[in-house]
């Protein structure tokens, strides 16, 4: 199956499924998300430099939170002040252009599904705007049933729970696996999963980043995948 898409070095060799993130992966959506974060944050007077965002992408919305308010006055959040945050964070991203898919995405899972590889999306957005925008941009390759979502999990990213989740619903073993992520948390959280990382580096932050968090691959495009 995957030795007709791959490799000399068959990174998809003897994998069943391919477990893609969202922003920064399958649509160029992380400069919207980091503008959103830091001007939410700002509105209340608290300082999150755009550049944290990408650090810390892929936290749950209260786990953002909480880890600024604790890096800035020494605790959690309280749940009003984590409600009126991600409110103001919601409210800012709905008046920017809606994030186009990356071309590069849709090719390759187009190719991944014609050679019978399960595609599932692991984020932790929980926002109807962003997944609905997925299963749209996206028919035929992603259904509801495969998406591991913010919802979805008690601990977000970097906690290895939401690739374990998706194992656990996919019924894939860890090494028939492979992940494709852009954040270093992501990569962590994958690499805590025991599964082979493919990190894609659609953002801001230096390649030497991704590697320390624990990549497999770093690359700078996709499309990069089809002659690996």
């Amino acid at each position: 199956m995957a030795d007709q898409f791959i490799s000399p070095n068959k990174t998809f060799h003897d994998k069943k499924g391919v477990f893609f993130d969202m922003d920064g992966v399958l649509y160029d959506s992380m400069g919207y998300h980091a503008k959103a974060w830091s001007s939410a944050f700002d509105h209340f007077g608290i300082d999150f430099p755009q550049e944290m965002v990408y650090h810390n992408e892929g936290r749950t919305a209260s786990s953002t939170i909480n880890l600024v308010f604790q890096e800035n006055e020494n605790r959690n959040a309280t749940d009003v002040e984590i409600d009126q945050i991600y409110s103001k964070k919601t409210e800012i991203i709905a008046d920017y252009p809606d994030a186009l898919p990356f071309k590069s995405a849709k090719s390759l899972m187009e190719s991944l599904k014609i050679q019978g590889f399960a595609i599932w999306v692991v984020t932790g957005s929980s926002q109807d705007k962003f997944l609905d925008a997925l299963l749209l941009d996206f028919d035929g390759l992603i259904s509801r049933d495969r998406i591991v979502s913010g919802r979805d999990v008690t601990h977000g990213k970097p906690h290895p729970e939401p690739y374990l989740t998706a194992l656990a619903k996919s019924g894939l073993k860890a090494d028939e696996v492979v992940v494709i992520e852009n954040a270093p948390l992501g990569i962590q959280s994958a690499k805590a999963a025991g599964i082979y990382t493919v990190a894609v580096n659609t953002g801001i932050l230096a390649d030497r980043i991704l590697w320390d968090s624990g990549a497999d691959i770093v690359i700078a495009d996709l499309k990069e995948l089809e002659f690996l």
